[in-house]
């Protein structure tokens, strides 16, 4: 049977991928909607919430297009997988779902976004350091970041974070399915973030 999978991978490993980055992960029904807690807010507990305000995050990678390669049934890289997705926006976009869905309110920054982020309560800011996906026999992914969040122009926060997800089996290396990984690695590292702004926002 392995050797079989081997060999099914192999035939299809040639060509560069398109990943068209999606945020919340599709088969994750739960992330769709607010959180019941969010949901449940009253309206004078919406406005007395915390404001977030996100400066978009840069994107550090050395390759921007590049998120991940496909292998071959020997693991050897035999092509791209390629995204032409502005990572720095959905990772800021996603992040900004992730906020709200707990009740937060968010401010999206362009620019320097000195004056939004003085009027709200936190301002988080942040690096894309690395994001990758690769498949053998099943799709892993990985997405690194840098946050930090001030509070009252003080640093309050600065530390890198790393999530990991895998996407299942590999049988065809499409697409769909690296970037599905990708989401999947991105929402396991945006929990450890919001759980700080809690933690130094409070809520």
């Amino acid at each position: 049977a392995i050797v079989l999978l081997a060999l099914s991978l192999g035939g299809c490993a040639f060509g560069d991928r398109q990943a068209n980055l999606q945020y919340p992960p599709k088969q994750d029904s739960g992330t769709m909607v607010k959180s019941a807690e969010a949901a449940t807010m009253t309206p004078a507990a919406i406005a007395s919430a915390p404001t977030i305000a996100i400066l978009r995050f840069s994107d550090d990678r050395a390759e921007q297009n590049v998120v991940g390669h496909v292998r071959n049934g020997w693991g050897m890289k035999t092509a791209d997988v390629l995204s032409p997705t502005d990572v720095s926006a959905w990772v800021s976009d996603a992040l900004k779902f992730e906020l709200e869905k707990v009740g937060f309110r968010v401010k999206q920054v362009t620019g320097t976004g000195d004056a939004a982020a003085a009027e709200a309560d936190a301002a988080i800011s942040g690096q894309v350091i690395r994001m990758y996906a690769d498949a053998y026999f099943s799709y892993e992914g990985e997405v690194t970041l840098r946050a930090e969040i001030a509070k009252d122009g003080s640093k309050v926060m600065d530390r890198l974070y790393t999530g990991t997800a895998g996407g299942g089996l590999n049988m065809a290396a499409t697409g769909a399915s690296y970037a599905h990984t990708l989401s999947l690695a991105l929402q396991d590292g945006l929990q450890e973030v919001v759980a700080d702004i809690i933690r130094e926002v409070g809520k």
